[in-house]
């Protein structure tokens, strides 16, 4: 796999990241959901999409937080699962018109164990909206990279328990189409993840192994831990550690009791998301 150069890619001006819709909501006026969508504003004036949500609620969101999703470039596709891409036929019907990347194995059937152990089928459930593929990584825009095909190291946490590729739940997801943006800000390196089913530290270390970066200025986004013991809990600090930013903003699949761990365990800052929140950079 070719290296990733991102050392001419940091652009002047202010990045900013919204979150159109999360689990929790920060304002009373703002809807929440379990699901992820964040519109990504550009140092150069791009708008960038990253997930749809689980309805077309982060629509309603962003209409109320005075953001144009239709203006924006693209959007990009953490990975297939309905609360991620739900919204699709919503934002194509609301007249947006740009482009969606997403790994090739974004639309494949998935099934997930649910409530008493039954399954329930966990894909893509819109009209299939013609994709440009990514199958390791690429520039979006300008200082904005999508990053998947993330290897699993032996040893390492991964989030796949109760995913399956077939309703028999007898093949484990290890959901291949996992990804997440690398936003090169003027404040330095920001990761932003969709569930980190890959795991935190095989998605960081494949990151620096890509780019030979060391070190972020924050990451955000799902850190798929609401099922996750405390040792995993432990082993996601470790890595955020290594990596030394200057704050996460969790929210989504991370869970409370995550959030919660990490926010006592770390010395940086650890700030929620939330339907409305805004992180500038």
């Amino acid at each position: 796999m070719a290296k990733l150069n991102v050392d001419d890619a940091i652009t002047e001006g202010t990045a900013k990241i919204s979150i159109l819709c999360d689990n929790h909501a920060i304002k009373d006026s703002l809807g929440k959901e379990w699901g992820l969508s964040m519109a990504l504003d550009m140092p150069q004036g791009d708008l960038w999409l990253w997930d749809c949500g689980a309805s077309s609620l982060f629509l309603q969101n962003a209409k109320e937080m005075k953001i144009d999703t239709n203006k924006a470039k693209g959007i990009a596709i953490s990975h297939g699962h309905w609360d991620h891409t739900a919204g699709m036929d919503a934002l194509m019907e609301s007249g947006f018109t740009g482009p969606v990347y997403a790994h090739p194995n974004f639309s494949a059937k998935r099934y997930a164990l649910w409530e008493n152990d039954k399954v329930k089928e966990a894909s893509f459930p819109c009209e299939y909206p013609g994709t440009i593929i990514v199958r390791d990584h690429t520039e979006l825009d300008t200082g904005l990279f999508m990053i998947t095909e993330i290897p699993r190291i032996e040893g390492l946490f991964e989030a796949t328990g109760g995913l399956f590729i077939d309703p028999e739940m007898t093949i484990t997801d290890h959901v291949p189409d996992d990804s997440f943006l690398l936003m090169m800000t003027k404040s330095g390196p920001v990761v932003v993840l969709g569930c980190c089913h890959s795991g935190l530290a095989n998605s960081l270390y494949h990151l620096r192994d890509l780019t030979g970066l060391k070190s972020l200025h924050a990451i955000i986004g799902g850190l798929h831990l609401f099922e996750a013991d405390v040792n995993e809990f432990e082993s996601t600090a470790k890595v955020i550690e290594e990596f030394n930013p200057k704050m996460i903003a969790a929210g989504h699949c991370t869970g409370d009791k995550g959030y919660e761990f990490l926010k006592d365990r770390l010395s940086c800052d650890v700030l929620p998301m939330g339907s409305g929140a805004v992180f500038e950079f």
